[in-house]
């Protein structure tokens, strides 16, 4: 990829119904930590696509104990804060393959999500835009916060995303990967102080 180590997450066709079922199980988790993430360049997408992909991210992080505080604004990257780019794929300066939807070089604070390549798969395969965004963006945060190679066999860190788990909202990080996680905040400046 141009000489560049970065992560990407693909999709996965799993056989079964792709019908949307909600998830109360993170909304229940105890919250510790407090992570922002600045989401930019989203004037592209719905408002309330990125409104119910945000809750769906949010989700994954809350059921490990991180909650995070969604921005819109100061998208300017510093080191006490997190940053997801949205873009169309031509916008791209990497060579991804055809099926990647969003990349991330881990350590560092800024993820890219191909929204164009969003919405055209969540048409594709009949998936609720919103929950395969929301996935993706769950999914290229981890790269930030996690090891370099966290790519895992199941869950929200699989290379290639399960949609029949997305669809059912049922994607979240390993007891491993949570743990990494939260040490990974509670290590470094982008935990944010509580109100």
């Amino acid at each position: 990829m141009s000489g560049l180590r970065s992560s990407s997450i693909v999709v996965l066709v799993a056989a079964g119904s792709f019908g949307a079922a909600t998830s109360a199980r993170a909304a229940d988790a105890a919250v510790g930590l407090h992570v922002a993430v600045a989401i930019c360049e989203a004037r592209n997408m719905p408002p309330e696509i990125v409104a119910s992909a945000e809750r769906i991210a949010g989700d994954v992080y809350r059921a490990i104990g991180v909650a995070i505080e969604w921005s819109d604004a100061g998208c300017a990257t510093d080191e006490h804060s997190l940053t997801v780019n949205m873009i169309p794929r031509h916008a791209s300066m990497l060579d991804v393959t055809d099926v990647t939807l969003g990349f991330a070089e881990p350590g560092t604070s800024v993820a890219t999500i191909l929204y164009d390549r969003v919405a055209a798969f969540a048409r594709r395969f009949h998936v609720k835009p919103d929950v395969l965004l929301g996935y993706t963006i769950a999914h290229e945060i981890g790269h930030l916060l996690l090891p370099p190679n966290s790519h895992s066999p199941k869950g929200v860190m699989r290379s290639a995303i399960n949609l029949e788990e997305a669809s059912e909202q049922r994607l979240r990080f390993t007891k491993e990967q949570g743990r990494l996680i939260v040490r990974r905040i509670e290590s470094s400046s982008i935990a944010v102080a509580t109100h």
